[in-house]
């Protein structure tokens, strides 16, 4: 089972009887720390699904990769998505032992870099006022986007697992023990929390809060999803994503860890053994449901929309029904990113660090390209016509499409 494999490594548990629970099944899986320590008492890795092999593909897109960058030493093998943020012409990255560099968008020449001596789960992220990061620590730290400088730092109740964006200078924080944390950008003063208590087993790692209009939307351990005023923190609904089924805690796992869209007042959002959903961004009312279970989460565009599910299918959905369009099954077990769009095509990474290219209208491969072979865990960043993307051995890189079709030259 691939649940496991997300709640293994060197993780601060939220309660004890998780880490148990991860070490009485991790013989089941494959691809975590535990792996190696556990095989022994839990039997042989005969029951994995072993990733597909790397399909043939006739390339009909050139690739280039503008640059590429170190910042820190990456995560070892803890599953920690740490992601590059974009802003204007400076592209900010943070590595897992506490490096935080700024490094130019056009060339990957570094501006800055600051070592915070901290381990990172969280970020980079922010805006305008301050680009910061979220520590194992139960830490937000933000810097000047400009120098580097530290700005201030706030203390949560537990390690900080994701970051909004800055919108009306606030920041929005999830932090392991379900508590969220809506914070001044500029000072780092708590305008308002609220908590949703997890449940006793949670898959590690919690979707980053989507901030739309003037509500943010966040997803929660339990299979629920629910949007609060950015101001106030008021819940203006909450909406069923997915209902634990199953016979043991694992198979009753439906996080809504993965990547949540909103788009012209719709929210998209997955639970991990669940739902893909589309609800309205007013009330929460559902427009449709599938039955497709995704931890990693999806994007949209102006028609469709682009899941990689639980068993690392990637399937492109209508936007208004919901309708399947098209199925990839060229890279299932592969430990996919979730999906991002760039104009034609639909971009996914895997666990040896390829970007996978392939066509919106029906999912064909038209290139591909490897760009940390320690592997990828955070989606693909689209801005400007460009992907940014950081691998788990600490590489920040940016590639874009040369040509939009026709034959590779």
């Amino acid at each position: 089972m691939r649940a496991l494999r997300l709640l293994c490594g060197a993780l601060p548990p939220r309660r004890g009887v998780r880490l148990v629970a991860a070490m009485m099944v991790a013989g089941m899986l494959s691809g975590c720390s535990l792996w190696e320590r556990v095989t022994g008492l839990f039997g042989s890795e005969s029951n994995v699904n072993p990733p597909s092999e790397l399909p043939e593909i006739s390339e009909t897109l050139r690739l280039r990769v503008l640059w590429r960058q170190t910042v820190g030493k990456g995560v070892d093998g803890d599953y920690t998505k740490l992601s590059p943020f974009v802003l204007g012409k400076t592209v900010y990255a943070a590595g897992a032992k506490g490096k935080v560099a700024a490094l130019d968008a056009g060339s990957g020449a570094r501006r800055w870099e600051v070592d915070l001596k901290v381990l990172v789960n969280a970020g980079v992220n922010g805006g305008e006022d301050v680009v910061a990061v979220g520590t194992s620590e139960g830490e937000v730290i933000a810097l000047d986007p400009e120098t580097g400088r530290e700005r201030w730092r706030r203390t949560l109740t537990s390690e900080v697992m994701a970051l909004s964006p800055e919108v009306a200078e606030t920041l929005v924080a999830r932090t392991n023990d379900g508590w969220v944390w809506a914070m001044d950008a500029v000072s780092g003063e708590a305008r308002w929390s609220t908590r949703r208590a997890p449940p006793a087993l949670s898959l590690r790692g919690q979707s980053r809060p989507e901030i739309a209009a003037d509500r943010v939307v966040v997803g929660f351990d339990d299979g629920k999803l629910a949007a609060f005023s950015l101001v106030e923190g008021v819940k203006l609904w909450q909406a069923t994503v997915a209902i634990p089924e199953g016979r043991s805690e694992v198979e009753r796992l439906v996080d809504v860890d993965g990547q949540i869209r909103v788009r012209d007042g719709v929210v998209y959002a997955a639970a991990y053994h669940g739902r893909v959903v589309a609800l309205n961004l007013v009330d929460g009312r559902p427009f449709w449901a599938r039955e497709i279970g995704s931890h990693n989460g999806l994007d949209v565009d102006g028609s469709w929309v682009y899941v990689a599910d639980d068993q690392d299918r990637i399937w492109g959905l209508d936007r208004d029904t919901g309708a399947s369009l098209w199925r990839q099954d060229a890279l299932k077990y592969r430990r996919l990113t979730a999906p991002a769009v760039l104009g034609e095509y639909v971009v996914v990474g895997d666990f040896e660090g390829w970007l996978h290219w392939m066509d919106v209208t029906d999912g064909h491969f038209v290139a591909r390209v490897q760009i940390d072979d320690e592997g990828l865990l955070s989606p693909p960043r689209v801005v400007d016509n460009r992907i940014y993307v950081q691998g788990k051995g600490g590489v920040v890189a940016a590639v874009e499409p040369v040509e939009t079709g026709g034959s590779a030259q």
